[in-house]
């Protein structure tokens, strides 16, 4: 029998000295459950989970857990939620100890902690009811007015306190449903316990109740990932600062367009360093500061009929030889008159380039071919203008696009980026204006504009501007810089009618009446060949015999 008892006993000795680790292993985090952060803002699938905690190890991924899913942004390691509540935790602890009990843990921290920091704080002691004196306190909400006093908010010795937070709508949550708030918390020092004063008035009770109904709501709009299973994993901020320099690069490379064949690139590499070719390049800003290249290559129709197959290639390099623009695409020519064009706008940043262009046939010989240099400005700060340019044609679009190429005035424009001029061709001018004086009064731009063309070592030839229109500034929501296009035509074809062949210049002078402030653009451009010889009247018919 002694045997079976000792048996037993050690059985259970055993048993006890088996359970101990376990129960030793929940030691840092055995009064978790005791937090402002567990009294507070666990669910009850929160207080469910907790009690199967049983080791320090689980008990950090849960809480780690627990302040993810209230984390409101998950891609940075910061949590701003939790940084707010203890800063709000560690206010209360400091402004409302009661006796042993932390200050987070009153009625008072509670409020300061879900509802947050009220406008002010005021406080009024009053004879203490837990002291005998049998004096009921008086209606802090009546006529005696606010409540006054200031110094330590906690302890008061053997006294009752009246606090009162008085909340504004600047101060409550964004989705509080009321404008404002004033609550009354009676404090009992001497008995270390402290409430929210709710019946002395109907008025008091509305605003217990609202307080109540804002902290479960504080409660339930801090679960943010309610379904997050797996701890967030964050890198390093050497990892990030890396991914962000690599993501840069990355998207800088393909804002150059995408990479051009083997083939694409010896080709454009090949070609004569230039200036050669109808290839026109024209540089613009934007009024947010960003810039563009315009690229147009102009296509005599005598080859632009090669069939199938055509390539568009375009390369753009700075001076330390790096692509800066590139474009490797089935050739999309647009028709203008006899003749084509091809042209592209590319985001680029100020600096100085060579770009070359070529259109090729499906064996990818060169149909033809431009390259040219072109250095590119930001976006100037006082009255400037853009590169002054000659074109042959120009067309009207519907609904242009903002970055849409050699598009001003809603009209678009054809260029022979080597100057030259046919005589069958037209003649216009389009430019771009920055930061053009404006009528603080009206809100209005007018520029006189005066137009004359100059054949080399002869006088020059003005050429009548229609009147000036004032063009209204609208109301720009965002801050930036007034930008205006001006463009006009001097001949719509047949520019050998009026002008020989030879080299001209086109001078545009645009002046601000009001403050005299003027920009002075040249063009030069030469005129070739000649008009066709007009067909030969048909021969008369010959006159009908007689009889």
């Amino acid at each position: 029998m002694k045997r079976t008892v000792l048996s037993v006993l050690s059985l259970l000795l055993l048993s006890a000295v088996a359970a101990f680790p376990l129960l030793a292993a929940l030691d840092k985090y055995k009064d978790w459950e005791k937090s402002p952060e567990y009294a507070y803002l666990a669910t009850d699938d929160d207080r469910k989970e907790w009690k199967k905690i049983a080791s320090d190890q689980d008990a950090e991924k849960f809480i780690a857990l627990f302040w993810a899913r209230r984390d409101p942004d998950l891609k940075t390691p910061e949590n701003e939620f939790r940084e707010r509540f203890d800063a709000l935790v560690k206010n209360a602890d400091d402004l409302f100890p009661l006796g042993r009990k932390r200050g987070a843990l009153t009625e008072r921290g509670k409020a300061l902690i879900l509802i947050g920091s009220p406008r002010s704080i005021a406080r009024k002691a009053i004879p203490s009811v837990s002291s005998g004196l049998g004096t009921p306190p008086p209606n802090p909400m009546g006529p005696q007015g606010p409540l006054q006093g200031s110094g330590a908010l906690g302890d008061g010795g053997t006294e009752t306190i009246l606090t009162e937070f008085i909340y504004e709508k600047p101060q409550l949550p964004p989705w509080a449903d009321v404008q404002s708030l004033h609550l009354v918390f009676q404090v009992d020092a001497g008995m270390a316990t402290d409430h929210l004063v709710e019946g002395v008035s109907n008025a008091q009770r509305l605003e217990a109740k609202a307080a109540q109904r804002i902290e479960a709501k504080a409660v339930q709009m801090a679960l943010v990932n309610p379904q997050l299973k797996d701890l967030p994993v964050y890198k390093t901020k050497e990892q990030v600062v890396a991914e962000q320099k690599a993501a840069a690069e990355k998207a800088a490379e393909e804002s150059k367009g995408p990479a051009l064949s083997e083939g694409g690139r010896a080709t454009l590499e090949g070609l004569a360093q230039g200036p050669f070719g109808a290839l026109a390049l024209l540089p613009v800003s934007y009024r947010d500061g960003s810039s563009r290249l315009m690229v147009q290559l102009f296509v005599p129709g005598s080859v632009a009929g090669a069939g199938e197959g055509m390539k568009l290639l375009i390369l753009g390099r700075g001076k330390n030889g790096k692509d800066a623009i590139r474009l490797e695409e089935a050739a999309a020519l647009r028709k203008t008159r006899a003749d084509f064009f091809a042209d592209r706008a590319f985001p680029i940043v100020p600096g100085d380039y060579d770009v070359a262009a070529a259109l090729v046939d499906a064996t990818g010989k060169v149909l033809t071919s431009g390259r040219r240099q072109v250095s590119v400005s930001g976006l100037p700060t006082e009255f400037a203008a853009s590169p002054f340019l000659v074109y042959v044609n120009d067309f009207p679009v519907d609904a242009p696009k903002p970055d849409e190429p050699f598009t001003f005035s809603a009209r678009r424009f054809v260029v022979k980026g080597d100057g030259r001029v046919d005589a069958t061709d037209g003649l216009s001018y389009a430019v771009r204006l920055y930061n053009p004086p404006v009528d603080p009064v009206t809100r209005t731009i007018t520029l006189r504009r005066t137009l004359k063309i100059k054949p080399k070592g002869q006088p020059a030839i003005d050429v009548p501007t229609p009147p000036e229109e004032p063009a209204r500034v609208p109301e720009q929501k965002e801050p930036g810089a007034v930008v205006l296009d001006i463009a006009g035509s001097v001949v719509e074809s047949n520019l050998g009618q009026y002008f020989k062949p030879g080299d001209y210049e086109m001078r545009l002078t645009l002046t601000d009446p009001p403050t005299q402030k003027k920009l002075d653009l040249v063009a030069p451009f030469t005129v070739t060949g000649t008009l066709p010889a007009p067909p030969a009247p048909a021969a008369a018919p010959a006159p009908k015999k007689k009889g």
